[in-house]
């Protein structure tokens, strides 16, 4: 018995003497153990002063109400469903705690488990919230500094987008101006949701001079600290297909951050339609041999000169599906070019100085040039 006086000693409060062995028996509050603890001793010893609080909690417990009101007015008017508390305690509590549960076999949990327990259970009483791990929003609670902080999740948004212009890039030129497909969607996305900032996320890209037709390319727009997540999106869809921008969406749901790895992993054989020229009036019969060659070919691609400085200086192998004559008018031709995803097209047809090998100028036995490209399904 001279554990439980011992136990005693340490002069903690009814709860940071239940949290002590908090492993031992379920069912029970922290405040129940210490409860069955102090009826022990008095048992055995006779009456002993429990304080109300203590060095290791300060009352702590006692100011749930305090803390609730913190967290309810930095969430404001932000639209959430699920949170997740987190806290943050002077770690010299936290070192004195875990020295005296040693002290008694480690059978217990810390403070801060608890309390990020026990203030959960409490919000969700009072707002309504669903807990969650992966949560619309974090709560962070400094109980050094009685502060609040929040760690908002992203919203995530997927569609597929058609881009017809040649004269605007996927994501946002670096100095910020220009329209590009990543802001004409980013900056709508704001004014609907009360975000801080966007990013695209695509399933492959096209060149700034190529238009994206067909069933579109598949992305995933992102937003930083959501004011608004239930937003409507056919009318956000709308809205940016009526901007006359040359960008339309479609397809348009929420999602979440998985879906970014999936549509970046997803390879998928994509169709083009191209205009080649030639200095000179070109061969029907000496094109379709041409194209004729890269029925179901393996050619080698090394990064085109016109990207390499920003990106690694590879070998890259790529089928070629078909290559199919549409049309053939003095000194230009319309093909149809089916190949596997991440096939530099531009250097298919000219070949880049010897870098992609076999190229469409290569076996012609003339420069072709691409006058215009544009991607016009996308296999999936």
């Amino acid at each position: 018995m001279n554990d439980i006086q011992d136990l005693f000693s340490n002069k903690l409060c009814m709860r940071c003497t239940g949290r002590i062995f908090a492993s031992i028996d379920t069912g029970l509050t922290d405040y129940d153990r210490g409860q069955k603890l102090v009826f022990t001793y008095r048992a055995f010893f006779g009456e002993i002063d429990i304080p109300e609080k203590c060095y290791i909690c300060n009352g702590i417990f006692s100011n749930l109400d305090m803390y609730l009101n913190m967290a309810v007015d930095a969430i404001g008017s932000m639209e959430y469903s699920t949170f997740l508390i987190g806290s943050k305690f002077d770690p010299d509590i936290l070192i004195q705690e875990q020295k005296i549960q040693n002290k008694y076999g480690n059978k217990g949990e810390s403070i801060k488990k608890e309390f990020n327990r026990e203030f959960g259970k409490y919000f969700s009483d009072h707002t309504g919230k669903e807990f969650s791990k992966n949560p619309d929003i974090l709560i962070e609670i400094n109980t050094v500094y009685d502060s609040v902080s929040l760690i908002v999740r992203p919203l995530y948004i997927y569609g597929t987008y058609l881009k017809k212009r040649r004269d605007i890039p996927q994501t946002r030129w670096i100095n910020g101006t220009g329209d590009s497909i990543e802001s004409v969607i980013g900056e709508l996305l704001l004014k609907y949701t009360g975000g801080k900032n966007y990013k695209l996320h695509g399933s492959g890209r096209e060149d700034v001079d190529v238009m994206m037709l067909g069933n579109g390319r598949e992305f995933v727009m992102e937003v930083d600290d959501p004011v608004y997540r239930d937003i409507n999106l056919e009318e956000f869809m709308n809205a940016v297909n009526l901007s006359d921008s040359g960008v339309y969406i479609s397809n348009v749901e929420f999602s979440s951050k998985n879906k970014i790895r999936e549509i970046k992993e997803a390879a998928y054989d994509k169709i083009y339609m191209a205009t080649v020229e030639c200095d000179e009036n070109i061969s029907r019969d000496k094109m379709e041999n041409t194209a004729n060659q890269f029925k179901n070919l393996v050619i080698s691609q090394r990064t085109p000169t016109r990207v390499i400085g920003n990106r690694a200086d590879l070998i890259r192998k790529k089928e070629i599906k078909y290559i199919n004559i549409e049309d053939i008018h003095d000194k230009e031709a319309t093909i149809k070019i089916c190949s596997q995803s991440g096939t530099y097209i531009k250097e298919l047809i000219n070949g880049d100085n010897g870098r992609t090998v076999p190229s469409m100028s290569s076996i012609y036995g003339k420069e072709l040039r691409v006058k215009s490209l544009d991607v016009i399904k996308i296999m999936r």
